[in-house]
């Protein structure tokens, strides 16, 4: 009887110690939200409010490298079908908003958006991929264009930046 009060006792220790362990402090990671926010009403969401999913659509292993000057991520394959599967269909025009991290920081938020859309957005934005053989996709700002951005670049923030160098990513 004790024997299994014993085993019992350390299972719930070694479940409890196991759960509160944090992931890693500096790791990048794209995620999608866990709630339903419209992509027009990121820049007015205080990023640390926003519930997310559980898990990364873009992990610091996903990518095989970033480019610091255009925002250009090589993915992996399988990252990349990952991406082209989550636009719904009918198309949604209106974005899917995503947030960058590093850890557990937001650093800044997004959507991804489809060429199809008529809607013009200002913010940070990764184009549909359609390449059936491709794996890169790139960071913007602004669809249509550059010209619907308005405000601060925040794609080369030094936090970002320096967990993809110390993750060997940066080109």
């Amino acid at each position: 009887m004790l024997n299994k009060a014993y085993l019992f006792y350390i299972l719930v220790i070694a479940l409890v110690t196991a759960g509160c362990q944090p992931g890693e402090s500096g790791d990048f990671a794209i995620y999608l939200l866990a709630q339903d926010v419209a992509s027009v009403e990121l820049a007015k969401v205080d990023l640390d409010q926003l519930a997310l999913e559980e898990g990364p659509i873009i992990s610091a292993e996903d990518i095989v490298t970033y480019d610091q000057t255009t925002h250009e991520i090589e993915l992996t394959q399988a990252a990349y079908a990952r991406i082209q599967q989550i636009f719904p269909l009918p198309v949604k025009v209106d974005g899917i908003p995503f947030v960058v991290c590093v850890g557990q920081d937001p650093i800044y938020a997004g959507a991804f958006w489809t060429p199809l859309s008529s809607l013009s957005f200002d913010g940070v934005v990764i184009m549909q991929p359609f390449e059936t053989d491709g794996t890169t996709i790139r960071i913007v700002l602004g669809y249509p264009g550059p010209d619907a951005f308005m405000g601060r670049d925040p794609r080369a923030d030094e936090r970002v930046m320096k967990a993809l160098q110390a993750a060997g990513k940066l080109k």
